[in-house]
């Protein structure tokens, strides 16, 4: 991968190198590499400055799921979305970079995590603390910029929680609400 294959964004072989050597996979897994604009660069900005805490730009959405049957068409159909839209697939980088870039991988699979709920405890207060926004945050320097955590509810026996989370860097609401819908229909 050389800079004269990224006319969208100057970059020098040391920039693309140091690109190359963060992703996984190396220059196969790079689709393209795009500067960000502006309103990604205030974000990315917000982002940095609440590097403690949870992350204003992370879109949260709680699924209630009737088995784990269900679940994993979920998550399967999530892959699909991801597969297909090069935006889902994109990750932020800034490290030992001029300015920050927006790299699109070719495969990006969904980070899926099983948490575990307490059922000798208040099933739906350790979701919504599960859902609260001070721990909502993605590592956007990693495609794909959503991510899965499933819990079984321990109070039924098939159901389970998913708390699909996805940066607002890439994708605004009314892309999530379109993708949600897709998904869950």
């Amino acid at each position: 991968l050389t800079p004269q294959m990224l006319p969208l964004v100057e970059l020098s072989q040391e920039d693309v190198d140091a690109i190359v050597g963060a992703v996984p996979g190396g220059a196969r897994n790079i689709e393209d590499i795009y500067p960000l604009a502006p309103l990604q660069e205030g974000i990315l900005f917000h982002h940095l400055m609440s590097e403690t805490g949870g992350d204003a730009y992370v879109l949260p959405r709680l699924f209630v799921v009737e088995s784990r049957e269900r679940l994993d068409n979920l998550i399967a159909a999530l892959q699909t979305v991801i597969d297909r839209h090069a935006v889902l697939r994109s990750a932020i980088l800034w490290d030992r970079l001029p300015r920050p870039v927006q790299v699109v991988y070719r495969q990006a699979p969904l980070p899926v995590s099983e948490l575990t709920l307490d059922g000798t405890q208040d099933v739906p207060a350790q979701v919504k603390d599960w859902s609260k926004p001070v721990r909502q945050r993605l590592d956007i320097r990693k495609a794909p910029l959503l991510r899965l955590q499933v819990a079984k509810n321990p109070q039924h026996e098939h159901a389970w929680y998913a708390l699909l989370q996805l940066h607002h860097i890439t994708v605004d609401h009314v892309a999530l609400q379109i993708i949600t819908t897709d998904i869950v229909t």
